[in-house]
């Protein structure tokens, strides 16, 4: 499937979800909200699983799924949910530090100025490579997710998409450690 098509994939998960917890409030909608709940979080699923296997190849696209997802999260949050919208906000921001960060790596030279930017102490490094806005992002969003895995009563095939969401992330670092190693080989 293209880049486009996975996209909207994601896109049309979360918006299922979410019309699948409305529906299940409103008297005379339950049923038909248990199934688009539950087929949004199958086409989720499915979705970060085709993206996480694309993410050597492409790791802008596991980016821009979790970006989408995130922001689709941020525009169905009740307005009176503040703290919510506090951590979907710091996480978008998270993300747009993080295409910088692959940018920079992917576009090569200047990124070794980066790296002599950051200390060489093991806070500041994940395996001898800068603890950069990319990581940054991907740690922060695997806590925020791991906290959301914690919440009792959670439904498990919930849980199933959180936990595919945190594999993601953890592709994605181990992909980006090998651009970061790649292009900073080169420079020396």
């Amino acid at each position: 499937m293209d880049r486009t098509g996975l996209i909207t994939r994601i896109f049309n998960s979360e918006h299922a979800i979410y019309q699948g917890r409305v529906w299940l409030t409103i008297d005379g909608t339950e049923q038909a909200g248990r199934i688009s709940y539950s087929d949004g979080l199958d086409l989720a699923i499915s979705s970060f699983k085709s993206v996480q296997e694309l993410a050597a190849s492409d790791l802008e696209l596991l980016l821009l799924a979790e970006y989408t997802f995130l922001t689709q999260e941020l525009n169905h949050c009740d307005k009176l949910d503040t703290q919510t919208i506090s951590s979907l906000t710091q996480a978008i921001q998270s993300f747009d530090d993080a295409f910088l960060a692959l940018q920079a790596v992917e576009k090569g030279t200047p990124y070794e100025i980066a790296d002599m930017t950051f200390p060489h102490s093991a806070k500041y490094r994940i395996k001898d490579m800068p603890k950069d806005a990319f990581h940054i992002a991907c740690i922060s969003h695997r806590t925020r997710i791991g906290n959301s895995l914690r919440t009792p009563g959670l439904n498990m095939v919930e849980k199933a998409l959180l936990k595919q969401r945190v594999a993601n992330l953890i592709t994605a670092q181990n992909a980006y450690l090998k651009k970061q190693k790649d292009i900073l080989s080169k420079s020396k």
